[in-house]
């Protein structure tokens, strides 16, 4: 079967930033911008406006949450559902809402597809994805740890396999994604078995403004004796810890 030669832009929203990158049919750049503190609005229309044509539009979604294990097309049901989501990721959930709303008004009648970090975690092990918590907590919630940056580790663990000349289904990696967040990944044969960010992008390694793993009896402490509020809470924890 023929696929026809497209044109992919590629939305990449971060933590902080916005990376636009037009891909053509053999996966040549024909354009790209990086915006390093995007705050939500401009740019997009802007970048669109000088392209020579989008086919179709891929964006990068931190949190598929239990729904999406995989690329979904965008509509305003998923749209609603990954905004739904944002508790879950808030530093980056609203950037990549705020990225499809902002694609849509510029490229209404392209279709676009949602890829998610967590994706490439979904088939984690029990022994890995489970947390030692009551099982009523963990049905009742859908406590799991989901892992995040998948999208990045993945493509890591194929491009180490080609560098070193082994065949990626033979291959045991630990992969490494540090930037303004950071986690480590644990590739068996292709497969992520174990990850360090979890049920959150906030737990495993610090990060630049997130404190990352950390004993929670100190976070309960901190509500019972240290009398902080569950917002002043979660905002030390995301936004200025590390």
């Amino acid at each position: 079967m023929l696929v026809a030669a497209v044109n992919v832009l590629v939305v990449n929203t971060g933590s902080s930033s916005l990376k636009l990158t037009l891909l053509g049919p053999d996966d040549e750049v024909l354009d790209s911008t990086h915006v390093e503190r995007w705050d939500g609005a401009g740019h997009v229309a802007e970048f669109v406006d000088r392209l020579p044509g989008v086919d179709v539009v891929g964006h990068r979604v931190v949190h598929g949450g239990p729904d999406y294990c995989g690329p979904v097309r965008i509509d305003g049901r998923v749209r609603d559902r990954l905004a739904a989501l944002t508790e879950l990721a808030p530093l980056h959930q609203p950037r990549a809402v705020a990225g499809i709303d902002a694609v849509l008004a510029a490229l209404p009648d392209v279709p676009a597809v949602a890829c998610f970090d967590t994706a490439f975690h979904a088939g984690l092990p029990d022994a890995a994805a489970t947390y030692a918590l009551p099982a009523q907590w963990r049905r009742r919630w859908g406590l799991r740890r989901y892992g995040f940056h998948g999208l990045s580790h993945s493509y890591a663990a194929k491009r180490a396999a080609g560098l070193v000349g082994h065949p990626l289904d033979r291959l045991r990696v630990v992969t490494c994604h540090l930037g303004a967040g950071a986690s480590l990944c644990a590739v068996l044969g292709g497969r992520s078995v174990d990850t360090t960010m979890g049920f959150t992008p906030l737990e495993g390694l610090v990060m630049v403004t997130r404190s990352g793993t950390v004993d929670p009896g100190l976070l309960v402490w901190l509500l019972q004796r240290g009398e902080l509020g569950v917002d002043e809470l979660a905002d030390g924890l995301e936004h200025r810890s590390g």
